[in-house]
């Protein structure tokens, strides 16, 4: 009878431990995803940025020519071509990423499924996402 017990006992045990194994495993391969969004989030802000800059410098030609100072036609091509070319990076990180987030509809910041309020500025967004 001792015998059966020890026996139950380290089979359990094992179980247990199976578990464990399997939890720290999908625990790891969860970080590691959250590390690569991440990754691609940091990267995707970086060509949103480098977007907003060219169209503060486009908007800032485009005044240039309202006030009909000579603008170089050549500048604006190349920032227009800069600008298409990174709204497919971005598009491109986006799907990469998976589906994109709901946004708040105040601050303009990344919504979990599952708010209330916004995380970011305390706006009320059940229901809206």
């Amino acid at each position: 009878m001792p015998n059966d017990f020890l026996k139950s006992l380290t089979k359990g045990a094992g179980k247990i431990g199976e578990g464990l194994s399997e939890g720290a495993k999908t625990i790891g391969q969860k970080g590691s995803e959250a590390i690569r969004v991440n990754k691609l989030k940091f990267e995707m802000s970086k060509l949103e940025k480098e977007m907003g800059n060219n169209m503060a410098a486009l908007g800032r030609l485009v005044y240039l020519q309202f006030k009909d100072e000579e603008v170089s036609q050549d500048e604006i091509e190349r920032l227009l071509a800069s600008s298409k070319s990174l709204e497919q990076d971005i598009a491109a990180l986006e799907l990469e990423i998976g589906t994109k987030l709901p946004l708040c509809p105040n601050c303009q910041g990344e919504l979990t499924d599952s708010v209330a309020f916004c995380p970011h500025c305390g706006t009320k967004v059940a229901g809206d996402n």
